[in-house]
């Protein structure tokens, strides 16, 4: 009985890499340094986030998640610093080139965000609908694992935050 058990398991974990390609799921996580812009200032701050694609060929899939940052930005005639977080959820559609080791890829879309500013003695809420894009060169390190290093744009109303981001990814 044991035995059945064992050559069940072998097979299933042999054709993992297989069934990525059979459902072309997969999910990760990203983090990096973002350039937060508002009211004509900018400055550095950071951005994490989760996602999950499907792959409908080698070249095209579809993207989304959620992802957080935060920044403090000079405020205009104020020594204080507006304290500006963001979440945004990305809907994108990426187009991939196939290399010999990853590939590079390219994607674009929408992202509907909430941003909280706290200015001097202001909160300021505000959320809606926004465009977003990036690219960047995905590491495919095994058949289910790669690792990406990729620009993100998001524009979030009066905020755009510019990241660069590292990624890892698990297909399913």
């Amino acid at each position: 009985m044991m035995k059945k058990y064992l050559i069940a398991a072998a097979l299933l974990l042999g054709s993992l890499p297989v069934s990525a390609e059979i459902f072309g799921l997969s999910a990760g996580a990203t983090a990096g340094g973002a350039n937060v812009k508002f009211d004509g200032n900018s400055d550095y701050g950071f951005e994490y986030g989760v996602n999950a694609s499907y792959q409908f060929n080698d070249v095209l899939s579809i993207n989304a998640g959620v992802v957080q940052g935060s920044a403090d930005v000079d405020a205009n005639l104020q020594t204080a610093d507006n304290e500006i977080d963001y979440t945004a959820f990305p809907v994108t559609i990426r187009g991939d080139l196939p290399l010999l080791i990853g590939n590079l890829y390219a994607k674009a879309g929408t992202n509907y965000y909430d941003v909280d500013i706290e200015s001097p003695g202001v909160q300021i809420n505000d959320d809606g609908w926004g465009f977003t894009g990036g690219a960047g060169f995905v590491f495919t390190l095994l058949p289910l694992f790669d690792l990406s290093l990729g620009y993100e744009y998001r524009n979030m109303g009066d905020v755009e935050s510019n990241a660069v981001v590292l990624g890892v990814q698990l297909g399913i």
